[in-house]
């Protein structure tokens, strides 16, 4: 089963309920919503798809569906530019 974590070469903090971050290595600025904020804290512990999308549901009133589909955009998203990687 695969793992998603953060890159290690992101610094991050919070700002207004959202999170920014910054790729070291490349000197990049990204910023997360508050369900991207949210995603990247469960990453500081390796999660699987599966696992994040189980606390989500948990934790935010969404669809299935829309949750699967949006979790899987972000992850897409965050390993092309680098901010997370997959084991």
């Amino acid at each position: 089963m695969e793992k998603y974590y953060r890159n290690q070469q992101i610094i991050d903090g919070e700002l207004d309920n959202n999170q920014v971050m910054m790729h070291l290595d490349k000197g990049k600025y990204y910023g997360l919503n508050p369900v991207g904020k949210r995603i990247w804290e469960l990453l500081e512990t390796p999660c699987s798809f599966e696992e994040i999308i189980e606390i989500l549901l948990g934790e935010f009133s969404v669809n299935r569906d829309i949750c699967i589909s949006e979790v899987q955009d972000f992850l897409d998203k965050s390993i092309k530019y680098d901010i997370i990687k997959k084991i």
